[in-house]
């Protein structure tokens, strides 16, 4: 019943605003590729915060510190199945089809197991201009099997090229979030002593989870540090640290540190590696006083290299997880095929451009 009704609306809907796909390759400035760090901001950098006027150094702590019981890694991936562009008089709609998956690996670490325990798939219309779309079902084909449901209907004021991707982007990072506080509630699962990892930037979102949770960026899309800080950064080994610093803008503050990541029998220099070679960038939310951030930031030390990937087996080691890179594996087997859903897209816009309005 609810395919029926929906799916006349969605035809009326994609032929009245002459909706077609772009033709150009997803490959060309690809959605997936746009990271939220690259986006200028009036970002301010507090180097002093936890040295003060003192000289920045490499931290390292000379006995481990106390390490959490668990770990929970909160990780997603986008993909933009296929763009369209529309027309609404003279003016030209932007809009994407999307997929998004979301999922946490729980790794406890009193036992040594991790355990992949929630995946969820979303399939997103995003288009600007403040238009909603329709849900919209892409029936089978006549040799396949199973409906596509893009129910996640998403609109912006804005309308440009870009709009569809940052969309998309930002509910990835909001269903991450959602993910980690639902989780972070079950007692169950998720024990005292718990650090949550997000893979990628906090953003300044607001984090109501019970456990501490860091911002994993892997990525260095903006220098925060110039000279001698910026040369300290460089310096560092693996297992060591910069001071903690703080970056604050309109939208709030965080406190971050960089570390280098991965394997000490791994002489990276000696491999004609560059000199930021398992750099990582560390952000913990603002308002969490300094005593504890310098505690995290210790934490970080010894377990960061402990999970970072190797590069026999993942060419973005060692900044790429390891718990992490296999949730990647499986949100991408639980999205579907890339080139089988973007083909029963260009049939469906294709019947559509003859639909009767």
């Amino acid at each position: 019943m609810t395919t029926n009704l929906v799916k006349p609306i969605a035809e009326n809907f994609w032929s009245a605003y002459n909706i077609r796909l772009e033709p150009w390759s997803i490959g060309y400035d690809a959605p997936v590729s746009i990271n939220p760090e690259e986006i200028p901001t009036s970002d301010k950098v507090n180097t002093e915060v936890e040295v003060g006027n003192s000289d920045w150094q490499p931290i390292r702590n000379a006995i481990a510190p106390d390490l959490p019981n668990q770990l929970l890694f909160i990780d997603g991936r986008l993909r933009i199945d296929a763009n369209f562009l529309g027309r609404r008089d003279d003016e030209i709609l932007y809009g994407a089809f999307a997929t998004i998956s979301v999922g946490a690996v729980l790794v406890d670490r009193t036992i040594s197991r991790a355990k992949c325990i929630a995946t969820e798939v979303k399939r997103i219309i995003a288009i600007g201009g403040n238009l909603n779309p329709p849900v919209t079902i892409i029936p089978a084909p006549m040799s396949g099997r199973g409906e596509l449901k893009y129910d996640y209907c998403l609109t912006s004021s804005n309308n440009d090229s870009d709009t569809p991707s940052q969309i998309v982007q930002s509910a990835m990072l909001d269903e991450e979030l959602r993910i980690a506080n639902e989780l972070s509630l079950n007692k169950e699962l998720i024990k005292e002593n718990t650090l949550i990892v997000r893979d990628g930037p906090l953003l300044y979102r607001v984090y109501q989870t019970p456990f501490d949770t860091i911002g994993y960026v892997k990525t260095m899309g903006k220098a925060y540090l110039k000279g001698e800080n910026a040369q300290v950064l460089r310096s560092l080994k693996v297992g060591e640290r910069t001071p903690i610093f703080r970056i604050s803008n309109s939208n709030g503050s965080n406190l971050s540190w960089y570390l280098r990541s991965g394997s000490k029998d791994l002489n990276y220099k000696k491999l004609g590696y560059h000199d930021l070679h398992g750099i990582i960038r560390i952000d913990l939310d603002g308002s969490i006083p300094l005593e504890r951030a310098k505690a995290i930031a210790d934490q970080s030390t010894y377990l960061i290299p402990q999970y970072a990937s190797h590069p026999t087996r993942d060419p973005r080691a060692p900044q790429n997880l390891t718990p992490v890179g296999a949730l990647e594996k499986e949100l991408g087997r639980r999205m579907g095929s890339r080139e089988l859903i973007s083909r029963r897209l260009r049939d469906f816009l294709a019947d559509s451009a003859y639909s009767p309005v």
